[in-house]
C-alpha cells in the first residue's frame, strides 16, 4: 500500500460490541488484576475465535492494559518464538524432546530474559523486546526500543463505563514500563498464532504423565512463574482442550476447567449490533455495516465512523459508488477484495442504478414506488432483486428458517439414511446458525424480506439462482472462517453443503425444484411489477455474493513478499517443476496461464514428462493421467494431438482408454471455480519459479510436486510471514483437497469413471465381466503343469481349434507320448537353459488330452462377443516388436505373459479374477501370434525336416555297415545267430531307425493342421532335437567306425606278422602234416593255425575284456543325445595293443608260429636227408 503502515499496537482500540464482549472483558480483566496483583490462583485463559474475529485486537489491548493498568510486566510472544526456544533445549535431550514439566522453566526464563534486557540494557541499543510488532509488519527492518516506543496514542475504550476505566489515561512508554518493573507483580505472558506452530510443539515435548501443556497449566495455576493468555483460532482449539485433562483421558470436566479457561470471542452478528453498538442506527443501514465488515470488529468501527448515513442517503448513486471507502481492501494482504465491489454496478441495468445506493445503504425490503423509467430494468434485472408487495414480505423466524429446516433437513436425513454420509452434521448447530445470522442481516426491523423474484415464468429457477445457492455458498464461506475446519463434523458439514449445491443445480435441470424443496418454493413467489405500484425491494443473495465478496484474500498470490509474474520473468521454464494432484493412481498436472513465449517452453516440459509417462500409462491399468489447463489454447490442443495420435493418425490406445486425457478446468464447473482456478494457477507458477532458482525442496526426481507439497511449503510462515495471507492458502487450499466435492477428488473420480467407462465400452461392463467369461482355462490345468512354456502351448492349441474338432489330433497324442514318457526310447528331456528344447512334452500332453480339454474344445467360441471384444482390446494394446522367429515367441511366453501387465486390466474389471486373467492372457497370446508372419517359418521348418531326413538315412546307413562289419570281424555268423542281443552297439540303428519315424510323424501332423501354432512350436523343437540327436549321431558314427578301424588294424598286423607267414608255412604239405601231428588240443582236436585262426584266436581273447565290452555294449540311445565315453574308446584302443605285446593271446600266437616254423624245419631237414638219400640211390 502507499501510504505508512502504523502498527495497530500504537492506535489499540477496543470496543464493546455487544454485551458478550463487555462481559469478555471485563471478565478477563478481573481474573488478570486478580493473578498478577493479588497473588491469586488464576488458571490459564485461552481467548478463542476464528480469523478476524478480534483475537489480535484483545491480546493488543490485554497488553496496555497489563503495563499500563495493572503495572505488570507483559510480554507479547507468537508460538513460534516459543517453539524455536524449546528446540533449542530439545536438542541437548537424548529422545530430541523435552520433558512437558520443563515448558514453564523455558517459558520462564524467556520472559526473565525480557525483563533483564528492560533494565540492564540501553534502549537505543534494545532491539529484540517481546513487544506486539516491534520488528514492523513485514520484519524487515530492526527497531530500537526507543524507535519502537516513538507514536503510541492512548488506547481508546469504548464502552459505556470508560470513565471508569483506568484505560486509556496514560501513554504506552519508557515510564510506563520502568514503573510495572519496578513491582513485584507477577509477569503476564500473552501467546499469539497458537495455532500455527502447536502441531509443532507437541512434536518437541514429552506428554508423559499428560498432555504437552498439563504441567504447564499446573504450574502456572500453583507456583505462578508467570500469567498465561493464549489467542488460539479454531483450527487447534480441540487439540487444546484435550491437553486441559490429567491422567489419561478420563479426567473429569471440573478438573479440565481448573486448569484451563476458555473464552469465546463473540461473534457480532447484525443482531447484537442493533443491540449495543449501533442500537440507535437505522436497521438497514446496520445490516449494510455488518455486511461490508464480514463480521470483523475492526471493520464495523471503521465502517460505522466513515459512512454516515444521513450524508450517505443524500449522495446520488454515481457519487454514492465511488466514495473512497468502498475500494478499501479487506485485508492488507488482499488488495483485490474491496469493501464493496463496485465493478459488478457496472453490468447493472443503468435505468435502476438510481435506487441501488438506497438499497444498498437501507440493506432490508425498501418500499419503493415502481417508476415506468426502471419497471423494464426491475425485470429484466430480476436475478440481482427481491421484490414483492407489502402482503409478500416473509418473516425470517416465523416462515423462513422452519421453511429452510424442514426441506434441508430431509435432504440430510436422506443422505444420512440411504448412503451413510454426512453423519456427523447437525442441522441446528451447524447450518441453521448461519442461514439465521444470513438472512437477518437482510430483513427488516421486525424480521421480514421481500422472498419473492420479478423473474416471469420461472420461479423455481429463480429460487434457486437468486436464494437457494447463494445462501449455501455463503453459508460455506461462514463455516470456513469461523469454525475449525480440522473437525470431522465441520469437513463433513462442507462436503454436505457443496452436495446441496449440486443436488440444487440438478434439481434445476430435472425442473424438480418445487418437489425438493417443496416448503421453501412455497413461500417463493413471482411478484408482478406493474407502474405505480408501490413494492419493497432489496438485493438477492445472489447479488449480495458478487458485490460483497468475502474476505479470504485474494488468490492470485506473490511470490513470497514480490510479484510472481516478475519472478516467472526471471525463471527457466524449459526445466519447469509441474504441479501435480490426485487421488491414488488418477495422476492431474495443472498447466498454468502463460505468455507466449513461457508457453513455448512449458509445452516442451510437459511433453517431455507426458512421453515418459506414456509407457507407465499404457502398461499399468490402475494409473490415468489427466492435463488440466485453465484456459484452451492452440499450442496445448498440438501438444494432444501429438501425443493421443500415432504416426497413422489414429488415436493412442491410452488416449482412447481415456487414460490420457487434456482436459479445461471449466468443464467441471466448480463451485468458486474462478477463485480456485487463479489459486491452482498461482501454485503452479510458484513452483516453477521456485524449481527455477533452487528454491522448491520437496520436489520429486521427475521435476514435479504434488499440490499438498506445494501448499505446505508456501503455508510456512518462513515464505509467506502475512497470517492474512496463510488463511488465504488454507482456504483455498481446502476447496482444492478436502470433501467429496473438492477439485482434486472431483477431477480423480472424473478420471477414474471416464477410464472405467471407456474400458467397459472396448470389453464389457464390469458387472457383465466374469459372467460373459464362460469359459475358466484353469480348469485344464494339473498342479503338475509347472513349465510356462508348456502350459500355454497347451492351452492355446485349445483356443486354436475350439469348435473345429471334439479332441485332439491323435498323431499329434502320437508323438507327445512318445517324446515326453520317461520310458519311451524317444523321450526327449527338457533343457531348461536352452529356450527351444524346454518343453515338457508331458504336460503339453496332460493338457491337450483332459476331459476339460475336450469340453472347451466343444464350448469356446471364438466369435462370442466377449472374445471378439478381448481380442480387439488386446491387439489395440499389444506393445511388442513383431517377432520373426519361434524362438522370439517362445521367450515372450516363458519371460513375459504369466505375469504381463496387460492382466492388470483383469483388475479393473473384477479385482481376483482368475479365469478373466487367464482369458486375458490368452487373447494377448493369440493377439501376439496373429501379428507373426509363419509363412516363412514354416518354410524353413520344412527344408530343415528334408534335410534332416536325408541326414539321418546317410547316418543310419553308415552306422548299419560299420556295426554289421565289427559283428563279423568279433563274431561268427553262427554265434551272431544264437546270440543277437549280445552283439555290438545293440539297438542303435533301431534307435536312429526311430527317430527317423519321429520326424516322419512330425512331417505328417503339420500336413495335418498346418495352421496349429501350438504344433508348429512343438514340432519345432523337436525337429531343433533332432537335429542335434542327428549331429550327436554323426559323433557316434564316428566312434563306431574308428572301432573298426581300429580293428582292421589290428587285424592287418596280426595277419602280417603272424597269418600270412602261418598261412605261407601251411602250403607244404610235410609242414602241414607234421604241425597237425603235433600236441592235440584238450577237445582232442588237432588244431590248424592256417586261414584266419590267429585272428580268431584275437578276437576270441578280446571279447571278454571289459575294455573291449566298455565300448562294444555301450547303452547309445539316440534320444539321449549320449555317445561312447572317449575315455572308454582310449582304454580299448590300449587293449587292443596291449594285447598284442604282452599277453597270453601273444604267447599263444608266438607259439603257435614258433611250431609251424619247426615243423618248418624239421619238415625242411628231412627234405634234405630225403634228398640225399635219393642222390645215394641214385648213385647206386
Amino acid at each position: 500500500m502507499s501510504e505508512t503502515y502504523i502498527p495497530l499496537i500504537k492506535k489499540t482500540r477496543w470496543v464493546d460490541l455487544s454485551n458478550e464482549h463487555q462481559r469478555l472483558r471485563e471478565t478477563v480483566e478481573k481474573d488478570l488484576k486478580s493473578g498478577c496483583c493479588e497473588n491469586s490462583n488464576i488458571q490459564p485463559i485461552m481467548l478463542q475465535g476464528a480469523f478476524g474475529i478480534g483475537k489480535s485486537t484483545t491480546l493488543y489491548y490485554l497488553f496496555h492494559y497489563g503495563w499500563e493498568v495493572l503495572h505488570t510486566p507483559t510480554f507479547y510472544m507468537p508460538l513460534a518464538k516459543i517453539v524455536e526456544e524449546v528446540k533449542k533445549e530439545a536438542v541437548n535431550s537424548p529422545t530430541g524432546k523435552v520433558e512437558n514439566n520443563e515448558l514453564s522453566i523455558i517459558i520462564r526464563k524467556m520472559i526473565s530474559s525480557q525483563i533483564e534486557s528492560l533494565k540492564d540494557n540501553d534502549w537505543d541499543e534494545l532491539t529484540d523486546v517481546a513487544f506486539p510488532e516491534f520488528k514492523g509488519r513485514y520484519e524487515k527492518n530492526e527497531l530500537t526500543l526507543t524507535e519502537y516506543l516513538k507514536d503510541f496514542e492512548p488506547v481508546v475504550l469504548d464502552a459505556e463505563k470508560t470513565s471508569e476505566s483506568e484505560m486509556g489515561k496514560t501513554v504506552f512508554s519508557q515510564e510506563v514500563i520502568r514503573e510495572a518493573l519496578a513491582t513485584n507483580n507477577i509477569p503476564l505472558l500473552l501467546v499469539d498464532e497458537f495455532e500455527s506452530k502447536f502441531y509443532e510443539l507437541k512434536r518437541i515435548v514429552e506428554s508423559s504423565g499428560g498432555g504437552i501443556l498439563r504441567e504447564l497449566f499446573d504450574q502456572i495455576v500453583q507456583s505462578k512463574p508467570f500469567l498465561l493468555v493464549i489467542g488460539n483460532g479454531p483450527a487447534s482449539g480441540y487439540e487444546v482442550a484435550k491437553e486441559k485433562g490429567a491422567d489419561g483421558n478420563n479426567d473429569s470436566e471440573t478438573a479440565a476447567n481448573r486448569r484451563l479457561k476458555t473464552m469465546q470471542i463473540p461473534f457480532p452478528t447484525a443482531e447484537l449490533l442493533k443491540k449495543k453498538f449501533m442500537k440507535e442506527r437505522p436497521n438497514g443501514y446496520v445490516n449494510f455495516i455488518w455486511w461490508m465488515s464480514r463480521c470483523r470488529p475492526g471493520h464495523i468501527q471503521k465502517l460505522r465512523d466513515e459512512i454516515d448515513y444521513q450524508a450517505f442517503s443524500e449522495k446520488k448513486f454515481i457519487d454514492f459508488i465511488n466514495e473512497r471507502i468502498f475500494k478499501d481492501p479487506i485485508d492488507e494482504s488482499g488488495e483485490d477484495v474491496k469493501y464493496l465491489k463496485t465493478k459488478y454496478f457496472n453490468d447493472l441495468n443503468s435505468y435502476i442504478r438510481p435506487i441501488a445506493g438506497k438499497l444498498l445503504l437501507n440493506f432490508e425490503p425498501y418500499e419503493i414506488k415502481v417508476e415506468d423509467s426502471y419497471k423494464d430494468a426491475i425485470k429484466d434485472s430480476a436475478e440481482n432483486f427481491f421484490c414483492t408487495d407489502e402482503d409478500g414480505l416473509v418473516n425470517v423466524e416465523k416462515a423462513l428458517n422452519p421453511a429452510l429446516s424442514d426441506d434441508f433437513s430431509t435432504y440430510l436425513k436422506l443422505r444420512q439414511d440411504n448412503d451413510g454420509k454426512f453423519g456427523e452434521v447437525d442441522y441446528l448447530s451447524h447450518l441453521a446458525k448461519y442461514f439465521n445470522y444470513i438472512l437477518s442481516a437482510c430483513a427488516d426491523k421486525n424480521g421480514n424480506i421481500a422472498f419473492s423474484t420479478a423473474c416471469r415464468n420461472i420461479k423455481e429457477k429463480a429460487l434457486a439462482t437468486t436464494f437457494l445457492v447463494p445462501l449455501l455458498e455463503l453459508t460455506y464461506d461462514f463455516v470456513s472462517q469461523y469454525e475449525d475446519n480440522d473437525k470431522s463434523e465441520i469437513k463433513q458439514t462442507k462436503d454436505f453443503i457443496l452436495e446441496c449445491i449440486k443436488h440444487i443445480e440438478q434439481s434445476v435441470e430435472t425442473e424438480s425444484i418445487d418437489d425438493d424443496f417443496e416448503n421453501l418454493n412455497g413461500l417463493f413467489e413471482i411478484c408482478k411489477v406493474k407502474s405505480g405500484n408501490d413494492l419493497y425491494m432489496q438485493f438477492s443473495l445472489r447479488a449480495i455474493r458478487e458485490f460483497i465478496e468475502q474476505p479470504i484474500g485474494s488468490p492470485k498470490l506473490n511470490y513470497k513478499e514480490m510479484s510472481l509474474e516478475k519472478k516467472l520473468a526471471e525463471s527457466n521454464i524449459r526445466q519447469s517443476v509441474l504441479l501435480t494432484a490426485g487421488l491414488t493412481n488418477n495422476k492431474i498436472v495443472f498447466v498454468p496461464l502463460l505468455d507466449e513465449g513461457q508457453m513455448d517452453k512449458y509445452i516442451l516440459r510437459l511433453k517431455e514428462y507426458i512421453r515418459s509417462a506414456k509407457t507407465e500409462l499404457h502398461e499399468d491399468a490402475a494409473k490415468t493421467l489427466r492435463i488440466v489447463f485453465f484456459q484452451t489454447n492452440e499450442k496445448i490442443d498440438a501438444l494432444k494431438n501429438e501425443l493421443c495420435m500415432d504416426s497413422n493418425g489414429n488415436i493412442t490406445a491410452i488416449a482412447k482408454l481415456k487414460k490420457l486425457v487434456f482436459e479445461d478446468y471449466n468443464t467441471y464447473q466448480f463451485n468458486f471455480g474462478g477463485q480456485i482456478a487463479d489459486f491452482i494457477d498461482s501454485l503452479a507458477k510458484i513452483v516453477i519459479a521456485a524449481g527455477s532458482c533452487g528454491e522448491l525442496a520437496g520436489a520429486n526426481e521427475d521435476r514435479t510436486i504434488d499440490v499438498n507439497s506445494a501448499i505446505a511449503i508456501i503455508k510456512n510462515r518462513e515464505w509467506t510471514k502475512q497470517k492474512e495471507v496463510v488463511r488465504t492458502i488454507e482456504h483455498y487450499s481446502r476447496l482444492v483437497n478436502e470433501g467429496d466435492t473438492c477439485v482434486v477428488k472431483t477431477i480423480s473420480n472424473s478420471q477414474a469413471k471416464e477410464y472405467k467407462d471407456a474400458l467397459c465400452d472396448l470389453i464389457c461392463e464390469a458387472e457383465d465381466y466374469d459372467d460373459n467369461i464362460c469359459w475358466d482355462f484353469n480348469n485344464v490345468l494339473e498342479s503338475s503343469v509347472t513349465n510356462t512354456i508348456s502350459k500355454y502351448l497347451g492351452l492355446y492349441y485349445i483356443l486354436e481349434n475350439a469348435k473345429k474338432k471334439t479332441e485332439a489330433n491323435p498323431s499329434f497324442v502320437k508323438v507327445l507320448q512318445m517324446v515326453g514318457n520317461h520310458s519311451h526310447k524317444l523321450f526327449l528331456s527338457p533343457v531348461e537353459d536352452v529356450i527351444t528344447k524346454s518343453f515338457h512334452f508331458d504336460q503339453i500332453l496332460k493338457i491337450i488330452s483332459s476331459n476339460e480339454s475336450n469340453k472347451l474344445l466343444a464350448s469356446y467360441d471364438k466369435d462370442d462377443v466377449i472374445s471378439k471384444h478381448m481380442l480387439s482390446f488386446a491387439t489395440m494394446m499389444k506393445t511388442e516388436r513383431i517377432a520373426t522367429k519361434i524362438s522370439d515367441l517362445l521367450s515372450f511366453i516363458k519371460d513375459d505373459l504369466d505375469s504381463h501387465w496387460f492382466t492388470t486390466y483383469n483388475n479393473q474389471l473384477s479385482y481376483g479374477s482368475s479365469k478373466g486373467k487367464m482369458f486375458m492372457t490368452l487373447l494377448y497370446l493369440q493377439s501376439y501370434v496373429e501379428s507373426m508372419d509363419f509363412t516363412p517359418l514354416r518354410t524353413e521348418l520344412n527344408i530343415r525336416i528334408a534335410d534332416k531326413e536325408k541326414t539321418l538315412t546317410e547316418i543310419v546307413c553308415k552306422v548299419s555297415q560299420a556295426i554289421d562289419a565289427i559283428t563279423d570281424l568279433l563274431y561268427s555268423k553262427k554265434y551272431q545267430r544264437a546270440n543277437p542281443e549280445n552283439m555290438p552297439f545293440q539297438g542303435y540303428v533301431s534307435g536312429l531307425q526311430q527317430v527317423s519315424q519321429l520326424l516322419a510323424n512330425c512331417k505328417r501332423i503339420l500336413a495335418e493342421e498346418p495352421d496349429s501354432i501350438t504344433i508348429f512350436a512343438v514340432v519345432s523343437s523337436i525337429v531343433w532335437r533332432i537335429a542335434n540327436i542327428t549331429s550327436n549321431a554323426s559323433t557316434v558314427c564316428s566312434q563306431i567306425t574308428g572301432v573298426l578301424t581300429s580293428l582292421n588294424s589290428k587285424k592287418e598286423r596280426i595277419e602280417r606278422e603272424y597269418q600270412t607267414q602261418i598261412n605261407t608255412i601251411y602250403q607244404d604239405p610235410l609242414t602241414a602234416k607234421l604241425i597237425s601231428l603235433g600236441e592235440q588240443s584238450p577237445t582232442g582236436q588237432i588244431p590248424r593255425f592256417d586261414g584266419d585262426w590267429c585272428w580268431w584266436q584275437y578276437a576270441r581273447y578280446m571279447t571278454p575284456k571289459s575294455e573291449v565290452s566298455a565300448v562294444l555294449d555301450a547303452k547309445l540311445t539316440p534320444a539321449k543325445e549320449n555317445t561312447i565315453d572317449n575315455n572308454d574308446i582310449q582304454k580299448f584302443k590300449e587293449c587292443l595293443e596291449s594285447a598284442l605285446t604282452a599277453s597270453s593271446y601273444k604267447t599263444k600266437i608266438d607259439d603257435a608260429l614258433k611250431t609251424c616254423k619247426s615243423c618248418k624245419e624239421s619238415a625242411s631237414s628231412y627234405n634234405t636227408v630225403k634228398n640225399y638219400i635219393s642222390e645215394l640211390i641214385k648213385c647206386e
